[in-house]
């Protein structure tokens, strides 16, 4: 059977402690039935630098100068919603159900929380730079957030060597040629040195690097002896020894459209 305590209805502070009151139950229902408040939206995402602060609701990470600032988790989802609402005002209901979904807490809790980011901040209520009180109605975010722009998906890069008609895939980082078996290039060729030469893929950047690794025979690409890095391109060919690897080099955003064919018709 329901305790009368329960069917009164309990708020629950941040403290942890509850406490019952009569109303509760009224006023979470006029909540849901108010059309004005926005329920949270789990998948937007706030990433804005102000002043000396950088936040990222992704990462979950407030920094100050570089260094992380601890927020708990729902001070952190207040200064998200200010931030991405900003200058708007956010009225308290509207927070209310973003950061306390379906539960309903006295505005203590939500002044407890906002007292936690000005000081994380460095903010003040007399004198706001960032988080400005709007008594009765909510609180707005007053500063300068600057958005960075938004993060473009990098192509990959898928480079191999072919040579006498077998082919190797190099990968992301450093690949060895040489006579030893565990290269990742394995040469098993006269004038190829055990360690012979390094290839370095960064795909980030879209280069491709050649280096000799002070072989016997001296690694050449278009001819040329590498006495330094090198850079290489899509068709280069890379003497190793008595061995010829040609260096083949594709992105999705860099490859050549497809030639039509022309055929005769009979």
């Amino acid at each position: 059977m329901m305790s009368r305590a329960c069917r009164r209805g309990d708020v629950r502070f941040i403290d942890g402690r509850s406490r019952p009151i009569t109303i509760a139950q009224d006023a979470a229902s006029s909540l849901k039935e108010s059309p004005r408040i926005l329920q949270g939206r789990a998948g937007s995402t706030v990433r804005a630098r102000f002043a000396q602060f950088t936040i990222d609701s992704e990462t979950r990470q407030l920094l100050g100068d570089g260094r992380e600032i601890h927020l708990s988790p729902k001070a952190f989802d207040l200064l998200c919603a200010l931030i991405e609402a900003g200058p708007k005002v956010v009225e308290k209901s509207a927070l209310h159900a973003r950061i306390w979904p379906n539960t309903y807490v006295v505005d203590a809790n939500l002044n407890i929380l906002v007292g936690e980011v000005r000081r994380a901040i460095g903010d003040s209520a007399q004198v706001p730079k960032f988080i400005r009180t709007v008594h009765g109605v909510g609180y707005a975010f007053c500063g300068t957030a600057i958005v960075p722009p938004a993060r473009t998906a990098v192509q990959p890069l898928f480079c191999w060597v072919a040579w006498n008609g077998k082919t190797c895939q190099l990968s992301e980082g450093d690949n060895i040629i040489g006579r030893d078996p565990r290269s990742d290039i394995w040469l098993d060729a006269p004038g190829v040195s055990r360690r012979h030469a390094i290839i370095r893929v960064n795909g980030g950047n879209w280069r491709v690097m050649l280096e000799d690794l002070g072989s016997t025979n001296g690694t050449f690409v278009r001819r040329a002896p590498v006495d330094a890095e090198v850079e290489l391109a899509d068709g280069d060919l890379i003497q190793v020894g008595t061995v010829d690897l040609t260096v083949r080099l594709w992105a999705a955003d860099k490859a050549p459209e497809t030639k039509r064919i022309r055929r005769r018709m009979k």
